[in-house]
């Protein structure tokens, strides 16, 4: 079973998005956090459309995608089962400074066969 913690933040101040080694050091304290252990070094980059960060680690990962000029951030954490997602999307919330936070906790695990009304 896997934990997997979204969220959508905004109001955050550009420069936090625009600090390539600083949101390096965000994604290993949120991976410390959530009980990770990283797999890979942080990959961060900016671009034409954003800031994209990732961080592979064993048995689950951290990621933010955002865009600087309009204070907003999508993060995800994933971690298997004994891993605490929340508490390393709780680090990326205080230390990005948002201000506005939506989230979506969900629990994935085995799949099953989907179930279709008739006619679709």
């Amino acid at each position: 079973m896997f934990e997997h913690v979204r969220a959508d933040l905004g109001g955050i101040p550009a420069n936090r998005l625009t600090d390539l080694q600083g949101l390096a050091g965000l994604l290993l304290a949120a991976a410390n956090a959530a009980g990770l252990n990283p797999a890979t070094p942080p990959v961060v980059q900016l671009g034409p459309h954003g800031v994209s960060a990732a961080l592979v680690c064993h048995g689950g990962h951290v990621a933010l995608h955002g865009l600087p000029e309009v204070g907003l951030c999508f993060a995800d954490v994933t971690g298997m089962s004994g891993a605490l997602p929340q508490r390393g999307l709780d680090v990326i919330i205080k230390r990005l400074g948002a201000r506005e936070v939506r989230t979506d906790v969900r629990r994935r695990g085995p799949v099953t066969q989907a179930i279709h009304p008739e006619g679709l």
